[in-house]
């Protein structure tokens, strides 16, 4: 193993913990009784248990979706050691976000058997989501927004060649 992967591991390893530890301290703020169905014009703080996936797909397929979050998790983890470089950071810091939310969600669905949502945007209708949601959400679409990148990149390399021949 070369010297810049085993950086690249133990970065996204360090920052999948930080992460959760993050999204762990925010669960903090949804179990205080004092914020409980608190409302503003912007979003309220309501407990909504979910035993299904997001948007409430897949209610009461908790051990499916737990067994599917443990495969993602290691498949992330394999992505990440054999084809991450550290140098890459907008692909390290996408699927350190993507298993960070993942994996925070497979404790609480193994610990409680449903996962605690509880950020409810007030201003439309969505449903209710929590911390380790909006991970999962920013690593996706950080992920396909340098992946456009990198599309557009090489399409405009590719029509330089072109021109130039």
């Amino acid at each position: 193993m070369k010297p810049k992967d085993k950086k690249s591991v133990i970065f996204y390893f360090l920052m999948s913990i930080v992460l959760l530890d993050f999204g762990r301290q925010i669960r903090i703020i949804s179990y205080n009784p004092y914020l409980i169905n608190y409302k503003n014009p912007i979003f309220s703080i309501e407990h909504v248990y979910n035993t299904g996936g997001a948007f409430g797909m897949f209610h009461g397929f908790t051990a499916f979706l737990s067994v599917f979050a443990i495969i993602m998790a290691l498949l992330l983890f394999v992505i990440v050691y054999k084809n991450v470089k550290f140098s890459d950071k907008s692909c390290l810091l996408s699927l350190t976000l993507l298993n960070a939310g993942t994996l925070g969600n497979l404790i609480e669905r193994v610990k409680f058997h449903h996962v605690t949502d509880y950020i409810n945007l007030s201003f439309i209708n969505f449903p209710v989501f929590n911390a380790f949601d909006v991970m999962i959400c920013l690593g996706i679409t950080i992920y396909i927004v340098f992946v456009l990148i990198d599309i557009k990149q090489l399409k405009t390399l590719f029509n330089k060649n072109e021109n130039n021949n």
